[in-house]
């Protein structure tokens, strides 16, 4: 058997967990440019570790002790994004009912993370430009004039060359973005860093759910390494979360492995039955999971049945979601939903995308 990793996985640096060379040339890449004030460009598919990337050069900083604010492009319609970017005065529009304090202001001494910059509006996308260039901006309603200190970041999984040929991405803004480009290769494509990751993720989600597992096969391992995983390091985290919480043992098998990680990937042919799994019933008891000293007990047997029903049905974003949603309504009472967001590794604009995701079905 093969030992859960505690505290000896290797080269593991502002929670990045890598063995690969390619990996290590992009910790030694986020090294060279955290210094600076260069912007940075960092793609690669959904999954990778983009988010991850961008709050390592932060932190590797002069920077660090500044704040790192977080928006996420594609979650905000038109029409607000630029509210949301630069603020708003009183009165700007019909709901402008106080002065709101945009992302860009809230970001000043510090890192604005642009997720999933391509779903930028194009109307958004000139005054972008020219706050990026000047460090200037007024907000919506105002003529006044607020002036900046932020380095971006920015990050997007599809071509954004395309995206400019297309003319549905501003050119201009696509080379000032393109200053310093970190490109992370996916994990099918470096799989030294599959055991390491999934021995990570054993060892933290089975503390999280009160679990004894403590190994994991070497015929599980193997089967690991040779998965494709187009859902990247989510799509692995995913399955080792899902296979923690149906298994009876101490160490995961192939056999738990492979029963979770077939079944995702089964076609999307029941999508109409999700609304049948989530029922405010099965959410009032997960509501309920919370112990007294604030651990996460073992999931009881009716929430796995429902889960592996989801398995056998659901697709990867909804199971990602129903187990989002257990995760935040467990330890929503202990901490914040920045706090819950950071332990699960994802950004509060993606943990809010989850929870809509999960209780729409409800």
């Amino acid at each position: 058997m093969i030992k859960k990793a505690i505290t000896a996985v290797p080269n593991v640096t502002r929670n990045i967990i890598c063995e690969s060379a390619q990996m290590q040339a992009i910790l030694r890449c986020v090294k060279r440019v955290a210094p600076t004030k260069a912007t940075v460009l960092i793609t690669g598919e959904t999954g990778t570790g983009k988010e991850i990337i961008a709050q390592a050069i932060h932190h590797d900083s002069p920077r660090r002790n500044g704040p790192f604010k977080i928006i996420n492009c594609s979650a905000i319609s038109s029409e607000l994004i630029q509210s949301e970017l630069f603020g708003h005065e009183i009165g700007a529009f019909t709901t402008a009912i106080r002065r709101h304090h945009g992302i860009f202001e809230q970001a000043n001494g510090g890192t604005l993370f642009l997720d999933e910059v391509a779903d930028m509006p194009p109307e958004a996308q000139a005054k972008f430009l020219r706050v990026l260039e000047q460090q200037e901006f007024s907000p919506l309603g105002s003529e006044e004039v607020i002036k900046v200190d932020v380095r971006v970041i920015a990050a997007t999984n599809v071509n954004l060359k395309t995206a400019v040929n297309k003319r549905v991405f501003r050119e201009d803004l696509y080379y000032r973005l393109n200053l310093f480009r970190i490109q992370i290769p996916p994990l099918r494509n470096r799989r030294s860093d599959i055991v390491p990751l999934a021995l990570n993720f054993i060892s933290e989600l089975s503390d999280a759910y009160n679990k004894s597992i403590t190994s994991i096969t070497p015929e599980a391992v193997t089967y690991l390494q040779n998965a494709d995983w187009h859902g990247n390091a989510r799509e692995l985290r995913n399955v080792i979360e899902t296979a923690i919480i149906l298994t009876e043992g101490e160490e995961l098998g192939k056999a738990d492995i492979a029963m979770v990680l077939e079944n995702l990937n089964e076609p999307d042919e029941n999508a109409d039955m999700i609304s049948t799994i989530f029922k405010d019933s099965d959410l009032r008891e997960i509501e309920n999971l919370n112990e007294p000293n604030g651990n996460l007990p073992t999931t009881p047997e009716d929430a796995k049945e429902k889960l592996w029903e989801l398995v056998q049905t659901g697709t990867i974003s909804e199971i990602t979601s129903y187990i989002t949603l257990m995760r935040y309504e467990k330890e929503r009472s202990d901490y914040s939903k920045q706090d819950i967001a950071k332990r699960l590794q994802i950004s509060v604009p993606t943990l809010d995308k989850y929870r809509t995701l999960a209780e729409d079905n409800t």
